[in-house]
């Protein structure tokens, strides 16, 4: 991840602002902090109307103090308006702690502990010395009674052949009036091992008492498009003794379910460089489906998590730059900033090294 040196600045955002635009918080606002953050789940909060909590993967800025890294994910909260992107976002402190009163100047702080016991790919211990670190990044989050399940994945980030080494899928069961996280389950662990794309699971959805989760993989590219791959889906009981206990999974088979996730089958006919599933209201069921490195994706649909899936549009994000692994990416849709008449998609703009939100019509 690159790190933007900030121009300094005393303003305050009086208010939300019209896509396509950048999330931002008040310690940007304030300080005239840029923070360069590689992706943005956010999730309306159960019982604060208006409000909504926002999650971030790896987060890097300069300031008068130098600069700062923060691996794995950070966190903020703040009221949102349908159709407009966030910019009064108030950073939240390492849980436990409570959120300060808003509005607040502080800058980001670690959210979900930095995970231990992972390894690199030679076999030695992922420990961060400046040429890897140990992460828990974000793949999704919903409400469950007045709680918010975020499902993550354990990574080792080296500059190696393999720089992102996924061995642990879990869920962390977060308090989000007491900024606490009250559980939090590795489900899934191989520590070396690259975990199948089919463990790695994300964008949560709660439906019919199960608990749907989404993986996917590229498995052909031609001129930076993903020309074939797979999506899968897990299912296991909406309660907490269950999505706790990889025993409880079921993958989707051709056909059937499996307890063996590398019996999964492919469940959609497209071909996923990434995907963020989410439900819409008044449009149900839509998986953002990111095709190429430039920022075009497609929008599928179905009538349930369990499909089938038919393409329902699409459309290109406003990404420029992006080199190397630095690319446009993690396209992510938003309900609760989404309209009747227009699907919001944020995602990371490398021209920008800042979280954006686009609008696009139905």
């Amino acid at each position: 991840m690159s790190v933007m040196i900030l121009l300094a600045s005393g303003g305050i955002a009086a208010a939300d602002a019209a896509p396509p635009a950048k999330v931002l918080s008040n310690f940007e606002n304030y300080w005239g902090v840029s923070l360069n953050r590689d992706c943005g789940f956010s999730q309306a909060l159960p019982n604060a109307p208006g409000q909504s909590v926002w999650l971030f993967c790896d987060t890097a800025w300069t300031d008068f103090n130098g600069e700062h890294f923060i691996g794995g994910s950070t966190a903020a909260v703040g009221p949102y308006v349908p159709g407009q992107v966030p910019t009064d976002l108030d950073e939240l402190p390492t849980p436990p702690a409570a959120p300060r009163p808003h509005p607040h100047y502080g800058g980001p702080a670690p959210f979900l502990p930095t995970p231990t016991g992972l390894l690199n790919p030679a076999g030695q211990p992922c420990t961060a010395d400046g040429t890897q670190y140990p992460a828990s990044w974000l793949t999704g989050v919903t409400a469950r009674q007045g709680m918010l399940l975020i499902t993550y994945g354990d990574v080792c980030v080296t500059r190696t052949a393999t720089p992102f080494l996924v061995q642990r899928f879990g869920i962390a069961e977060y308090d989000p009036a007491a900024n606490a996280i009250r559980a939090q389950t590795t489900v899934i662990s191989r520590p070396g091992e690259q975990l199948r794309a089919a463990e790695i699971l994300g964008s949560p959805i709660i439906s019919g008492g199960y608990l749907y989760l989404y993986g996917s993989e590229c498995t052909a590219t031609a001129w930076g498009v993903c020309a074939s791959g797979s999506t899968y889906t897990a299912r296991v009981a909406a309660n907490a003794a269950s999505w706790r206990s990889v025993n409880e999974y079921r993958w989707y088979t051709d056909g059937g379910m499996s307890r063996d996730p590398a019996d999964a089958t492919n469940v959609m006919p497209a071909a996923p460089l990434a995907l963020s599933v989410h439900e819409f209201t008044g449009h149900g069921l839509n998986a953002i489906v990111q095709k190429d490195l430039a920022g075009g994706f497609e929008v599928w649909r179905a009538p349930g998590p369990a499909g089938p899936w038919t393409r329902a549009g699409g459309g290109k994000v406003g990404c420029s730059g992006g080199s190397g692994l630095d690319l446009c990416r993690a396209l992510t849709g938003h309900p609760e900033l989404s309209t009747d008449s227009q699907l919001m998609i944020s995602y990371f703009n490398p021209g920008s090294a800042h979280v954006e939100v686009a609008a696009f019509p139905w």
